[in-house]
């Protein structure tokens, strides 16, 4: 079958639908990934074929009007600006994107679950789709604002109503860390994808002392308003009796200036290969960094600054598996505290394991395949 993986140009929306993208390619189906231009290297790096769609828009002050946004504020108009910014993307990438289903007409697509576009030209060609998360599934909270959004990309592919739910929705949360929805899911495991590399020699090598991983995620070096706090989070960690592996890349590196002699700085390394060798992860709660730490039943420290980052911390701190702490009390001492505090307390690394295992009883990527391909006929 031919199978099209649909998503805006924003890298860390991609990722989390690698690992299925490739469990299609393994069952012998047909798989390509259409997104703008932008994206393309990073679909290529990920080892599937990209077809680039349209153009490339400014993407960065659409990003982050959206981020600053939190849908789960009710009343506050928020709800419907979040959805009318992916709207806008919709309304340009609908036509290219039906152009590619008309020439390539794919059996069944999976979509990025804020690609609107992808669900309405699937629907006005009477396509399979399902909807993908790329995390917690925070856009539930704004369904009622989509048909009004919507309405005139919609009109435009000849459609007369407004339905971006797809067929069914794959959710790789773990039960446990997943808000309410009145979607059909379909309950998959998350396997991290997080690039390919060469595995530094030191990381199978026996540890002395607790080790923790630091990061803070790919979002603050491309989004203008957001805080870099890289710098006080290796400090405070540094200041433990630890080894800390710090995950730093581009302008943050440069922002981290001199550090002890306990940390260990790399600009590059699969998160799902040091976290099972790290007793704490202290990061921003970017869904797929989270989720890669539940996977690995690793503790978590979270400082979130964005609306899905702030979700999904509280759900893991919810579930006792870490700490959340907000962006204005995180001084070094109470993130150093806060480290010590979840270190020295097994509750939290057996609640992560707790996590973990949920995680595992899900279907594979693999086993989720052969149901998706039934959607097709």
């Amino acid at each position: 079958m031919r199978i099209l993986f649909c998503t805006w140009a924003w890298p860390t929306h991609y990722q989390p639908m690698v690992t299925l993208g490739w469990a299609f390619r393994a069952a012998g189906h047909d798989v390509r990934v259409a997104s703008q231009p932008s994206l393309v290297p990073v679909v290529q790096a990920s080892g599937l074929p990209a077809v680039a769609v349209g153009r490339d828009e400014e993407i960065e002050p659409t990003v982050a009007r959206l981020l600053a946004e939190d849908p789960r504020v009710r009343g506050s108009g928020k709800e419907s600006r979040t959805v009318s910014a992916y709207a806008g993307i919709a309304e340009k990438m609908a036509g290219p994107l039906l152009a590619l289903m008309r020439s390539w007409r794919p059996d069944l697509v999976v979509f990025e679950e804020s690609t609107y576009a992808a669900a309405l030209v699937a629907a006005a060609l009477d396509i399979p789709a399902v909807r993908h998360l790329w995390g917690v599934d925070i856009l539930s909270y704004v369904r009622s604002f989509e048909p009004a959004a919507l309405s005139a990309t919609a009109s435009a592919l000849g459609l007369s109503t407004v339905d971006v739910a797809g067929a069914l929705t794959v959710d790789h949360c773990p039960p446990a860390l997943q808000v309410p929805g009145d979607f059909t899911r379909r309950h998959m495991r998350y396997v991290p994808f997080n690039g390919a590399t060469v595995l530094p020699a030191w990381a199978a090598e026996p540890r002395t002392r607790p080790r923790i991983c630091v990061t803070y995620g790919t979002t603050s070096s491309q989004l203008a308003f957001y805080e870099c706090v890289i710098d006080r989070l290796v400090h405070a960690a540094a200041g433990l009796p630890v080894e800390v592996v710090a995950t730093v890349a581009g302008d943050d590196l440069a922002a981290l200036g001199r550090v002890p002699d306990n940390v260990r700085i790399v600009e590059r390394i699969p998160l799902h290969t040091l976290l099972p060798s790290c007793d704490l992860l202290i990061s921003q709660a970017g869904p797929s960094t989270a989720l890669t730490a539940v996977s690995c039943g690793t503790p978590q420290l979270m400082i979130p600054q964005l609306p899905d980052q702030r979700l999904i911390s509280a759900l893991v701190s919810a579930a006792g598996a870490g700490v959340k702490l907000e962006l204005g009390e995180a001084d070094t001492e109470t993130i150093r505290a806060s480290a010590a505090g979840i270190l020295g307390d097994g509750a939290y690394r057996e609640a992560a394991a707790g996590l973990a295992r949920e995680s595992r009883e899900q279907p594979s990527p693999a086993e989720v395949v052969d149901g998706l391909v039934a959607l097709a006929g």
